[in-house]
């Protein structure tokens, strides 16, 4: 019986995985602005949350045209890790694993986490305004806070900054040996 080796088992993911990558990439702003486009006739159950924060559960298609532009925020932050992520599996697909390039790429997936980390907190007070922006005077929302989400999202990106510094060396000091005679 023959087994398949390591890396014919990582190509064979890493093309899957890049796949699922574009798909989610490609799908996540058309799949906002559906969801802000369709609010008022969706289940109360996936509406709630924020229908409580406006006056009306029923929003006007300028505030639902505010709310999906604040959502874009960590959307776009998302599409872009999804699309390092994408590149990183492309890599592994070709059998590509600790070259230049696939440091170069985790490199910028570490930096694509963090600033979705960043989005993630930006999007709070940019949501509550826009969603409370046709309350009445001394009714709009300014919400501030960093969550388990938040936090979750900055550790791991911390993780990839560290893991792309180790991949880095371990690619330098492997070439340092190969030169060594």
């Amino acid at each position: 019986m023959e087994t398949k080796s390591n890396l014919d088992g990582i190509r064979k993911l890493g093309g899957v995985l890049e796949r699922v990558c574009l798909f989610g990439a490609v799908a996540v702003v058309p799949l906002t602005a559906l969801y802000w486009a369709a609010f008022n006739v969706l289940p109360q159950d996936m509406t709630a949350s924020v229908a409580e924060l406006a006056v009306s559960p029923r929003l006007p298609a300028w505030v639902r045209a505010l709310c999906f532009l604040a959502a874009l925020v960590p959307a776009t932050a998302f599409m872009v890790t999804l699309l390092r992520l994408r590149c990183l599996f492309a890599l592994y697909k070709e059998g590509c694993i600790f070259s230049l390039a696939n440091v170069v790429c985790f490199r910028r997936l570490s930096k694509a986490l963090l600033w979705w980390a960043v989005a993630t907190i930006l999007h709070t007070p940019l949501f509550g305004l826009a969603v409370t922006a046709a309350n009445p005077p001394g009714k709009h929302i300014l919400k501030l806070g960093i969550g388990s989400n938040e936090l979750g999202l900055f550790f791991v990106a911390a993780v990839a900054v560290v893991i792309s510094r180790v991949m880095e060396e371990a690619r330098r000091l492997d070439e340092e040996q190969a030169l060594t005679v």
